[in-house]
């Protein structure tokens, strides 16, 4: 086995892994409660023990604060420190996101763009104004009603590790094994972050930090072509000496 070869390959690869997930982090800026995608890489070893490359791993999902952008909408919630919306989707299963860009259907649920609906809340009938209280609890202006209605109370939910929660195409989080248990609490004690109404939490992307790194690692794929280059010309070299 030709370890300058194998080195030089691993690390093409390795380095196209970074570019793809800073491509997917800079498509996703703009994307309300999008989670920044960081690859991880594990150590390429020979049958004596020694290191040559690096092999691609599972990606990891960063849950760290996004910027608040507010929108002065009602139905735009965004999360101010830890914690995940639940909703249901159309097949009825809970998911958890970030994202807060809802918007309420004919029967008063509030939807992602998706279709999730936001678990526990439905707004009455004839909601002319909606008002997210620092407990989570939804009251609404409802036409014909002298006083407010309480729609129901938002709960936020973390896991023993975010991290491990598996994304679905629908850019909704699902629980797994390895996430741990499921804790539900009222938004701003318990460890849990606060509601911010009339806000969006855009992407958790640093987009010059990310730049910079896809000009990092470019250089460095340059870098280990030339070393797959060299091996290939060595043992090119190597060949015709055989023949000679």
């Amino acid at each position: 086995m030709n370890r300058a070869l194998v080195a030089g390959a691993a690390g093409m690869a390795a380095q196209q892994a970074i570019i793809d997930a800073i491509s997917a982090n800079l498509a996703n800026a703009d994307t309300p409660g999008y989670r920044a995608d960081r690859p991880e890489f594990a150590a390429l070893l020979t049958p004596d023990g020694q290191t040559v490359g690096t092999a691609n791993g599972e990606g990891r999902k960063l849950f760290s604060q996004g910027k608040l952008e507010t929108t002065n909408n009602d139905d735009d919630l965004a999360i101010d420190g830890e914690g995940l919306f639940e909703v249901q989707t159309a097949e009825g299963r809970a998911a958890f996101t970030r994202a807060g860009n809802f918007t309420p259907d004919a029967n008063g649920r509030l939807r992602l763009p998706a279709g999730a609906s936001l678990a526990d809340v439905r707004l009455p009938h004839g909601t002319t104004q909606v008002a997210v209280g620092s407990d989570g609890t939804v009251r609404c202006r409802v036409v014909g009603k002298p006083g407010e209605v309480i729609a129901g109370r938002i709960r936020l939910c973390a896991f023993a590790d975010n991290p491990q929660l598996r994304l679905g195409t629908d850019g909704l989080f699902y629980p797994t094994q390895a996430s741990g248990k499921c804790y539900r609490g009222e938004p701003g004690a318990g460890g849990v972050g606060a509601i911010k109404q009339r806000c969006l939490e855009r992407a958790n992307v640093n987009i010059i930090g990310a730049m910079m790194a896809v000009l990092s690692a470019q250089r460095a794929y340059e870098a280990s072509a030339k070393t797959v280059q060299a091996a290939d010309e060595l043992l090119r070299l190597a060949n015709n000496l055989e023949r000679s």
